[in-house]
């Protein structure tokens, strides 16, 4: 595999995979809250997966995702927005109990090119390429106008944490980490955003 990276947006033909990497992203949390909207009997990976697909007010839609690739193999993947600023009034307990924090984290975070989702498949880690991603993140960020990037990653999640705190990423805000059933996760989500040049 060559080491560097190709980038192109997302065609309806990835989002089985996108799927998979929104809920690697979110530590089982996308799948759980699919879980609670899902029709009697269907899977709840074919519920993300058509959300992706064909929910076109949704910052997910598979056309807001750029694809990572080696030798045409997809290798990862991500996806973010511009958070509003300011920020609107949100009904939080409109919002499930689990998301919360990451919608008060994402407040903090307005003005802001949030990275809302990014994950690497697992034969593809440990080979350096989550810089090239992130380096790419940056750079559509500065294209939004923006000149801050941020992210929200749980304190728990140790590799990731170190992997931004090291590409210059800082500590801004951090929420309890609220479980949900089948979560054995524990800590904080931490906010962290980083200057662009």
């Amino acid at each position: 595999m060559g080491n560097a990276l190709q980038f192109r947006t997302a065609t309806e033909d990835d989002c089985t995979e996108l799927a998979l990497m929104i809920d690697v992203a979110g530590r089982r949390l996308p799948s759980y809250l699919w879980s609670q909207e899902v029709g009697q009997g269907q899977s709840y990976f074919e519920y993300g997966r058509e959300k992706i697909r064909t929910d076109t007010s949704n910052n997910g839609y598979f056309k807001n995702w750029l694809v990572a690739e080696s030798q045409s193999k997809f290798v990862g993947a991500f996806f973010g927005f511009s958070v509003e600023d300011p920020y609107p009034e949100i009904d939080l307990d409109a919002v499930p109990v689990w998301w919360r924090p990451c919608k008060e984290l994402e407040g903090v975070a307005s003005g802001c090119w949030l990275l809302q989702a990014i994950a690497i498949l697992p034969q593809y880690r440990g080979k350096g390429l989550a810089r090239q991603l992130l380096d790419k993140a940056e750079s559509v960020a500065r294209d939004s106008g923006t000149n801050r990037i941020a992210l929200q990653v749980e304190e728990v999640n140790e590799v990731a944490f170190k992997t931004y705190r090291s590409n210059g990423y800082v500590e801004v805000d951090r929420r309890p980490y609220i479980p949900f059933p089948g979560s054995d996760d524990t800590g904080d989500y931490v906010l962290m955003w980083k200057e662009l040049n």
